[in-house]
């Protein structure tokens, strides 16, 4: 019997694959219907959120020699080759100590894929193509799946028979195992609204800019340079062509040649010459999502669970996240450290958040297109009218719906200070209704400019942490400590004296745990020289620059952090009597002792 089946080999699918076997199981498959990989930018927008969790990966190297920033835009009236417009839809700004990754990246699907599979078969792990889900049953030892071989995109008679003690549905929107296991998928089709994108080499535009050109109430068209920055040279290019009333099939996908002579017309760009077509595909928006994530032991992930309008970058970036949440939970399970009782918080902390999104990026959409379908002047389509209301208060209207973004959809504010599975002594939920309705209603946009930081919330980076072992002259930073297979327990004394006694008693009780699911971190003040023996498994260094203290809201007592492995914060323990006294050791220890009993339930 397998640990777990995979089915589908998106990026979810192929980052849930990633994230078991680096957990230590290799006893799981992972299978596709398609019979050769796809090509085709597909979801392309890499959120910074996205960009850390490559990095915890192993992956970020990769994803940083494909990816390009994202162009600026220009808008052109149709037959015009000097721009009426400017604008970038990302203000330039330096990374911050806490958030390395700023703005938005591009990065072809094909790509991120190709990179998740090389790291894949790191484990001796491989997409299994030309098979997919036919059937589904269930029992309380496990799954028995029906898996059909495909060829020339038909099922064949040939069958295979699979048991498995669960199963992960990543096969996307259209994918059989939602279907399967009777989930329902509430929400709407924007049946009047049609999408054509695709991949092509064209001569006669710049590869400086992401061109748009629009026919107020009619269509707009998008062509992005996929070699920005990287290669001045390159023709590949990436087009989008959306529209209120607009049908795709006017445009004959069929035949390259027409679309390419529909593109000339609209643009009134005839100069422009179109080769080596790779990839072409018609849309109509859905915003859809499931009743729940979880059936038994069989889970819906990414698109399989929800679809949406592209608009906002969210669908594949929330089922990256998806599939870690669900993979690290699973892992724990499997390798009988929890029960699974913890599997529920996957639909626990996940509906919320994709509910929210879906409703963040429906607005987004919308807002666009009623811009486009109202605008009164010649101007791009881009331009929104005055009385348009974009979803955030704080959005630049002047450049047009195209930069209605707002920090939420980067992803550095989703949390899950929301859930059962978080602990929080120092800014505790509490029990009232209102308060975790309000926790519910911001789990999606979080708490930026708060100045208030909890278990549930992303954790943050910092730089400039001085190893006191080995290596000492390199700067570490946090993202290079944290772990997709261990939850990491950060220790900060507030001195390198006094408070020793009780981080190294706080140490001690997180290296009972399994060295495989929980490592230790203690992270001193500036300036510290402590006496600290390097005997045991435990990492010390020093927060030479401040920046961990600062963001983790460090105070004048022993704090423990704990990181979870997907990059959220699972508690903060802060001592209830002051610093020094008798009791700050047990008020650590019974914190700690509180949060991984609810991970572990009492099992490691």
């Amino acid at each position: 019997m397998l640990d777990v089946l995979i089915v589908g080999a998106g990026p979810s699918g192929l980052v849930a694959a990633l994230v078991l076997a680096q957990n230590g199981l290799k006893n799981i498959r992972i299978v596709d219907k398609i019979e050769t990989f796809q090509v085709g930018s597909r979801g392309f927008g890499v959120q910074p959120r996205s960009l850390e969790l490559f990095k915890m990966f192993g992956i970020l190297d990769d994803i940083t020699q494909h990816s390009t920033a994202v162009p600026t835009f220009r808008a052109y009236k149709p037959g015009e080759s000097q721009h009426v417009k400017e604008w970038d839809l990302y203000p330039k700004s330096k990374p911050w100590p806490d958030r390395p990754f700023t703005g938005q990246v591009c990065l072809s699907q094909d790509d991120l894929e190709a990179a998740l599979r090389a790291r894949l078969t790191d484990y001796g792990i491989h997409v299994e193509l030309g098979k997919g889900l036919t059937a589904i049953e269930q029992d309380d030892d496990g799954v028995t799946a029906t898996l059909a071989a495909f060829k020339n995109k038909e099922e064949t008679r040939e069958k295979e028979v699979v048991k498995a003690k669960y199963l992960l549905g990543c096969d996307g929107a259209r994918g059989a195992s939602r279907k399967l296991l009777g989930l329902t998928f509430e929400g709407e089709t924007k049946d009047a609204d049609g999408q054509v994108w695709g991949d092509v080499e064209i001569e006669g535009l710049s590869t400086d800019f992401w061109h748009i050109w629009g026919v107020p109430g009619k269509f707009t068209i998008m062509i992005r340079p996929r070699d920005y920055e990287r290669s001045p040279s390159s023709k590949r290019f990436s087009f989008g062509i959306t529209g209120h009333s607009f049908d795709p099939a006017e445009l004959q996908l069929d035949v390259p040649e027409k679309v390419e002579a529909w593109i000339r017309e609209s643009t009134g760009r005839p100069e422009l010459k179109f080769s080596n077509w790779t990839w072409l595909s018609k849309f109509r928006p859905n915003m859809r999502m499931v009743n729940t994530f979880q059936s038994g032991r069989a889970f819906c992930v990414g698109d399989s669970a929800h679809v949406h309008s592209p608009t906002g970058g969210q669908g594949m970036n929330n089922g990256i996240q998806d599939a870690l949440n669900i993979a690290w939970k699973t892992a724990l399970v499997l390798k009988g450290h929890s029960t699974p009782k913890l599997l529920k918080t996957y639909n626990e902390e996940r509906l919320p958040i994709i509910a929210l999104m879906l409703q963040a990026t429906t607005n987004l959409y919308t807002a666009g297109m009623v811009a486009r379908v109202e605008a009164k002047t010649e101007l791009p389509s881009g331009t929104a009218p005055k009385d348009t209301k974009p979803p955030s208060a704080d959005d630049d209207r002047k450049t047009g719906w195209l930069r209605w973004r707002n920090d939420a959809l980067e992803l550095y504010g989703v949390n899950y200070r929301f859930s059962s599975l978080v602990y929080d002594v120092r800014t505790p939920l509490g029990t009232d209704q209102d308060a975790k309705d309000l926790a519910l209603a911001r789990a999606y946009a979080g708490y930026e400019g708060s100045g208030t930081l909890a278990a549930g919330d992303r954790l943050p980076d910092a730089s400039g942490l001085v190893g006191l072992s080995g290596e000492t002259t390199r700067k570490w930073t946090l993202l290079d400590l944290f772990s997709t297979s261990k939850h990491t327990a950060l220790i900060f004394p507030p001195d390198d004296d006094a408070s020793l006694p009780t981080a190294l008693k706080a140490s001690q009780f997180c290296e009972s745990f399994p060295s495989d699911i929980v490592q230790t971190v203690i992270l001193f003040p500036p300036g510290s020289r402590p006496q600290f023996s390097s005997k045991s498994a435990t990492k010390a260094f020093v927060d030479e620059d401040g920046h961990a203290r600062s963001v983790y809201r460090v105070g004048d007592r022993t704090t423990v952090v704990v990181a979870r492995p997907d990059g959220y914060i699972g508690a903060v323990v802060v001592p209830k009597v002051v610093q020094g006294s008798n009791g700050e050791d047990e008020d650590i220890l019974r914190g700690l002792k509180a949060y991984f009993g609810m991970v572990f339930d009492g099992r490691s």
